[in-house]
């Protein structure tokens, strides 16, 4: 099955998800705690942005990217596909950004008297922002004018070889901070006063966030996939182009902000237990 054939139910299934997890995170923080913060409201934003990729993405293979046929049916609006693409793919540089911040912001509220934790989360967020700017800035640039990537006007693009060692280093800081965000609440729930049980749920929870980190290492293959393609163009580089830039990155996503809802609803377990 083709990556454009297959995407459609991934973000069917990761949106409606997300609706759910996230509503009952909004409810839980702000109903049941009264504790609404900034961690939620990075939330939100994020899952804002899933949703606008999720439609750039979905205009983008309703356009023909990806298809076997694209170029040669005429129903298919080639200018439209392909900017929406290059749009969708440079939502994700900021959105997994915005979604790896409120991950950080979880475990900055909770380690609350940890500093040297605090510290951490801080430095790492930092460093997340100077990456995702500069990189940000490298695919914004890609082209000049950013017209010309999908076939509007005339300019000059970058070498290849400078997007293909932006998206390993992309994703070089999303192995990171994935697995630095999974493993940290092993050691903020050292000193939190809570029972056994409730230790083991948040941990269950939390790390969930190891799920994430996995597809991310996943992607790698696909990364590596793309930069060995003996062309840059036609239908079998879009397909590519697509499981490694878009489908592979929606179920990142996806999952990323599912367990991050999930770690905030330790008041509505605690209820039903």
């Amino acid at each position: 099955m083709w990556a454009r054939d297959s995407l459609p139910p991934v973000m069917i299934t990761f949106l409606v998800l997300n609706i759910i997890a996230v509503g009952l995170r909004v409810y839980v923080r702000s109903l049941m705690s009264k504790a609404f913060s900034y961690d939620d409201w990075a939330m939100l934003v994020a899952f804002s942005g899933f949703i606008v990729r999720c439609i750039t993405t979905f205009i983008s293979i309703t356009n023909g990217y990806g298809a076997q046929d694209f170029g040669l049916n005429p129903s298919y609006d080639q200018i439209t596909a392909v900017k929406f693409f290059v749009i969708s793919t440079l939502e994700y540089v900021i959105i997994v950004f915005i979604a790896k911040v409120s991950v950080a912001l979880v475990l900055y509220r909770i380690a609350a008297t940890n500093k040297p934790i605090r510290r951490l989360l801080e430095v790492s967020v930092g460093c997340m922002a100077f990456w995702t700017l500069t990189t940000s800035t490298i695919v914004g640039l890609q082209c000049r004018p950013l017209p010309f990537a999908w076939g509007e006007g005339t300019g000059t693009c970058m070498n290849p070889k400078i997007l293909g060692n932006t998206g390993f280093s992309i994703l070089a800081m999303d192995i990171v901070s994935s697995f630095l965000y999974a493993a940290l609440p092993m050691f903020l729930l050292r000193g939190v006063q809570l029972s056994l049980k409730m230790k083991i749920s948040v941990i269950i929870l939390l790390g969930l966030g190891v799920l994430s980190s996995i597809a991310t290492v996943i992607r790698l293959k696909y990364l590596v996939d793309v930069a060995n393609l003996k062309s840059a163009v036609g239908p079998e580089a879009m397909n590519a182009y697509l499981t490694t830039f878009i489908q592979s990155s929606i179920t990142e996503l996806g999952i990323t902000i599912f367990t991050a809802s999930l770690a905030a609803l330790r008041p509505l377990i605690k209820m039903i237990k």
